[in-house]
C-alpha cells in the first residue's frame, strides 16, 4: 500500500490520498483525481498512459496546494478567534 501524497503525511493511501485528506478536498476535485486516476489504469497505450500519469502527477499538486490553503486559511481562523478570546477576557479583567 502507498502513503498518502500529502507532504508529511505518513498515513496509507487507498488511493492518491489517505481517506483523511481525500475527504478534505473538494467533492468535484476528489472525484475528478479518482476518475482520472481509473481512466489512466485502463489506459492501454503506453505513449497515452505516460501523457495520463503526467497529467494526474499536475492534478495532484494541485490538489495539494487546495488541501494546504485550506488548512492555513483553518490555522489562521483559529488562531484570530484566540486572540479574540484572549482580547475580549483582558477587557472583562479591566472592568
Amino acid at each position: 500500500m502507498s502513503h498518502c501524497a500529502m507532504p508529511a503525511c505518513s498515513n496509507a493511501a487507498t488511493g492518491i490520498f489517505c481517506p483523511d485528506h481525500y475527504f478534505r478536498l473538494p467533492a468535484s476535485q476528489a472525484h475528478w483525481l479518482v476518475r482520472w486516476q481509473l481512466k489512466m489504469l485502463r489506459c492501454e497505450d503506453a505513449d497515452t498512459k505516460q501523457h495520463m500519469r503526467e497529467q494526474l502527477h499536475g492534478y495532484t499538486q494541485e490538489a495539494i496546494r487546495t488541501l494546504q490553503s485550506a488548512e492555513a486559511i483553518s490555522q489562521a481562523a483559529s488562531a484570530s478567534s484566540a486572540r479574540r478570546t484572549d482580547a475580549a477576557g483582558a477587557s472583562q479583567a479591566r472592568a
